[in-house]
């Protein structure tokens, strides 16, 4: 069970930092933003919608970082909202996640079932859990991975779970503090997009199964 795009986001930061290193005159940047976009679109295509938004995202916060150019953040997002309309348009099970992500109770048994039971499990482990190895994992799909933070929240408890999520900002502080000390651009620009990387895939995955954006199938 080997996921190529986990592979693909520890070679695109190396790629980005180095690019960005060499040169950041607009034409480099035009040649690097391309071949980002490449990435994006082979994601998009494989329906792997989760790992190109994270790339697309470390790709932003990168560009701005080694350009110090708002304009090239604003553009970006503009072309990702965009890029989001037309996904909508296109993919069926983005429509899909949508409407689950609006109320997936109402369409419990066209694609809200996942969601339905992650809030379930959340909701009965309540602040301190049903305790280790006395909930039910079970029943919530893809527990061991897309799901575990749910299996986590029902068993250990919300306070756990929400130290857990503190603990997780705490490690991308550490990779900030990491990147402020480092004065080689590239080592820079290399721990903050793994940094970025890490904490955003973090959001993605936790965001999804809580309903506070639609799911993503980040693991």
């Amino acid at each position: 069970s080997i996921q190529p795009s986990e592979l693909v986001k520890i070679i695109f930061v190396f790629y980005v930092a180095s690019s960005l290193k060499i040169s950041r005159s607009f034409k480099d940047i035009v040649i690097t933003t391309a071949v980002a976009a490449f990435h994006v679109l082979i994601l998009v295509l494989s329906k792997d919608l989760g790992a190109a938004l994270i790339i697309f995202i470390v790709y932003l916060v990168m560009l701005y970082v080694a350009t110090r150019q708002p304009l090239y953040v604003i553009a970006g997002l503009s072309a990702g909202s965009v890029a989001s309309v037309i996904a909508y348009k296109l993919f069926n099970h983005v429509r899909v996640r949508v409407l689950v992500w609006k109320d997936p109770f109402a369409v419990y048994d066209q694609g809200g079932y996942q969601v339905a039971q992650s809030l379930f499990a959340i909701g009965t482990g309540s602040w301190f859990g049903m305790g280790l190895f006395q909930g039910m994992p079970d029943t919530i799909p893809v527990a061991e991975s897309d799901f575990i933070f749910s299996a986590i929240s029902e068993e250990l408890g919300l306070i756990f779970a929400l130290c857990m999520i503190l603990i997780c900002v705490s490690c991308y502080v550490m990779f900030l503090n990491i990147a402020l000390q480092l004065h080689n651009m590239f080592y820079k620009l290399v721990a903050l997009g793994l940094g970025t990387c890490y904490i955003f895939q973090v959001f993605l995955n936790i965001g999804g199964v809580t309903k506070f954006i639609p799911s993503t199938g980040v693991t």
